[in-house]
């Protein structure tokens, strides 16, 4: 699909009052083969929404906490960026809130991570892209509309047709840590991202993005989500950390991956994430500094020519 069709097909749902009806009769009365996931707080459904001559393919998401819902509304409303989901309500079914957004073709990082044809030139684009979105939100919002994400992860990124990222996921943009923690299972992923500094500090900063990121930033490198099953004292982010202190991060780096790289590219690319990923909020980095040092590894990696095998 185009760009410009892509932004007709998110206007066109945008000017629509979609029924609930609609929604069903679209993902067939939300089947369980059109069940993308059950997470702790939405179920997802794909299916295709007939208007007129039009069809469009969408997501929708039913979520039983209103609050949650009416938060990701009330923020992604007023946020206009091509790397970031444009969401809209449709209706309440019973005591569920649903949220539609335009389906896209790839889904969610998370289940691409491991994936070999996903390329390196590919991983740092939408690192790159993903960036773009994340100082969008810290510094360039329109109307002092600057965000807290509050909720980085891989699996809020989609991925278009042409794998380009999309930033969703704003249900808890702006509240506080310990509501995440409350509505949060302990055992979830989303602990693995989490800012170590909100227990003696407590609130959510840019910063706390900015940690978020860099967990992101190393799963992307090593192909991996940030999480052992069976193993809750795991800390993906201290066992990184530990491994770029320690020079053994290529030991860590699957051979389909670290053999398409640009030595330079990949140091840059480190040393960006682990100082994402510093303890203290005030040694990390904003995200204008991480997209201009993300923008310069992708530039070293473009000019680079992969040695021929003898």
């Amino acid at each position: 699909m185009s760009s410009s069709s892509n932004k007709d097909m998110i206007r066109l749902l945008a000017m629509l009052h979609i029924s609930f009806e609609e929604i069903e009769k679209a993902t067939n009365h939300f089947a369980h083969e059109n069940l993308l996931k059950q997470g702790e707080f939405f179920k997802v459904y794909k299916g295709k929404l007939f208007q007129s001559r039009d069809s469009i393919n969408i997501v929708a998401r039913k979520c039983p906490d209103r609050s949650l819902v009416h938060n990701e509304l009330a923020i992604s409303e007023n946020l206009k960026h091509e790397h970031i989901v444009s969401a809209f309500r449709s209706t309440i079914c019973k005591n569920e809130d649903i949220i539609i957004n335009k389906y896209e073709a790839n889904g969610s990082l998370d289940k691409h991570l491991s994936d070999q044809t996903l390329t390196w030139m590919q991983r740092l684009h939408i690192c790159v892209r993903v960036a773009h979105a994340l100082k969008y939100l810290h510094h360039d919002a329109e109307d002092d509309h600057n965000i807290i994400h509050g909720n980085i992860k891989s699996s809020k990124i989609l991925l278009d047709d042409k794998w380009e990222p999309k930033l969703h996921g704003f249900a808890f943009a702006g509240r506080s840590i310990k509501d995440q923690l409350h509505r949060t299972n302990k055992t979830s992923k989303s602990l693995q991202y989490m800012d170590p500094t909100y227990e003696s500090i407590g609130g959510l900063t840019y910063k706390s993005d900015v940690f978020s990121f860099g967990v992101l930033l190393y799963e992307v490198l090593l192909g991996r989500e940030a999480s052992i099953e069976n193993n809750d004292n795991w800390y993906f982010a201290r066992w990184v950390r530990s491994h770029y202190e320690e020079k053994e991060i290529d030991d860590l780096i699957y051979p389909y991956i670290r053999n398409q790289m640009s030595l330079h590219s990949l140091n840059i690319f480190c040393e960006t994430a682990y100082c994402c990923l510093k303890e203290q909020r005030s040694e990390r980095p904003d995200m204008s500094q991480v997209l201009s040092r993300l923008e310069e590894a992708l530039k070293v990696q473009q000019k680079y020519v992969r040695p021929s095998v003898l």
